[in-house]
């Protein structure tokens, strides 16, 4: 039994408690030559009446690096009382790499799912090459009556219009990618070590953030826009890789492709319309837009465009006949309802 750690007193309603999402998992590996760096988290949030505390967790950190570099790491956390009082355990080994040894840190206890997880995770390679293909261009005006009907694919880039953190944020605070974004923390640069050891509760707080914010966070103008499309038969499903709750808040019913969100795990998709349009999706990580195209469906990609993470392929799956509309899901969804009201108007 987990002695339970607070996180926020926020108040949240019985319907939002019926649609909150409370498991959280995090994870990424990030790989520089012979060293790399892993980290992983899951939790379990407990939410009574206003009070929203962490519950079941378990932290995973591997980091293959130089020899003084480990130990200045290590020594930083196991020298913290504050860190202490999460029960961590350390141990460091010599990697087969010359030169290089592995650090590991864990605290809590891992269920079988996170020691499968964590494990597959170590194993991931890097991929070597990457296939460039042609893009659309972006265009800056289009006819709204004929994108939809339509399915919804959506991910952070509409949900961080609510005030929830990005991608970004949360890559900072597991300090997966250097501040400047420049590169990724593998070695000495890695600021997670210390922030543990300075405010272990802080961290927590950190990675538990989008969930807990999602209880208290309002729906959109977007979100709305998205419930009336709904209501009026011109949007038909909806998947999303995101892990709040919002669209359920707006009565909109929908399906989340996430899977662990650990690995690009492909979902398989049944679509209902013609057109699939992607709103705020930085990858193609569970192959919806593979698919749809596999469908031969009339893809439609709005994003703003905002990278999201050092050398990532943002709109990798951006397809040369694709409509493709450079802009947020606020204005992507200002400018569909103007249009679509303008016939029912004259």
């Amino acid at each position: 039994m987990y002695s339970e750690i607070p996180l926020a007193t926020i108040q949240v309603d019985r319907g939002t408690l019926t649609t909150a999402n409370r498991e959280m998992l995090w994870g990424w590996k990030r790989d520089v030559g012979d060293r790399f760096r892993v980290v992983y988290f899951a939790g379990t949030l407990e939410i009574k009446n206003s009070k929203v505390d962490l519950g079941y967790r378990y932290f995973f950190y591997r980091h293959r690096l130089q020899a003084g570099e480990a130990e200045q790491l290590r020594d930083t956390m196991a020298r913290s009382s504050h860190f202490g009082q999460l029960g961590p355990k350390f141990s460091l080994a010599r990697s087969s790499k010359s030169g290089l040894v592995d650090l590991e840190v864990t605290f809590g206890s891992p269920r079988d799912a996170d020691l499968d997880r964590s494990t597959r995770l170590q194993r991931r390679r890097p991929r070597r090459s990457w296939k460039e293909v042609a893009k659309a261009p972006p265009v800056d005006d289009f006819d709204a009556a004929r994108l939809f009907p339509a399915d919804l694919y959506v991910g952070s880039g509409l949900s961080y219009e609510a005030g929830l953190p990005t991608l970004c944020d949360v890559h900072k605070y597991f300090g997966v990618d250097h501040e400047d974004g420049s590169d990724f923390t593998v070695g000495g640069i890695d600021p997670l070590p210390m922030r543990l050891a300075d405010d272990p509760l802080g961290a927590l707080r950190d990675f538990c953030r989008v969930h807990v914010q999602a209880l208290s966070a309002e729906p959109t103008s977007a979100m709305c826009a998205i419930k009336r499309l709904y209501d009026q038969g011109l949007v038909r499903k909806v998947f999303t890789d995101n892990v709040d709750n919002l669209l359920a808040k707006v009565g909109v019913p929908y399906e989340r492709t996430r899977g662990s969100g650990v690995f690009n795990e492909r979902y398989p998709a049944e679509f209902a319309s013609r057109n699939l349009i992607v709103i705020g999706v930085a990858a193609d990580r569970r192959s919806l837009v593979a698919q749809a195209r596999g469908r031969k469906l009339d893809v439609i990609v709005v994003n703003p465009c905002v990278a999201v993470a050092p050398r990532v392929r943002h709109l990798d799956y951006l397809g040369e006949h694709d409509l493709f509309l450079r802009m947020t899901a606020r204005d992507f969804f200002s400018r569909v309802s103007k249009r679509l009201a303008r016939p029912a108007a004259a």
